[in-house]
């Protein structure tokens, strides 16, 4: 005993539309594949530890350790 109009009837699904790939010049191509090799490399210069043939000629760079408070 509602007494209104009647529901509106539900739309049709929406069809998904397909992806667009960007177009990829071939400068960005070599500049996005450069990237990728620093990346892969992971700054591995800096965070090597060079040595010469004679091994490590100075003393590591630690320091002594300490009790809390003194």
């Amino acid at each position: 005993m509602c007494g209104g109009s009647p529901s509106a009837p539900t739309p049709p699904p929406r069809v998904p539309e397909a992806p667009v790939a960007p177009a990829v010049g071939t400068a960005d191509q070599a500049g996005a594949d450069a990237r990728r090799r620093r990346a892969a490399a992971g700054g591995s210069e800096r965070s090597t530890i060079l040595t010469g043939s004679r091994g490590v000629q100075n003393g590591g760079a630690t320091t002594q350790a300490t009790l809390l408070g003194q």
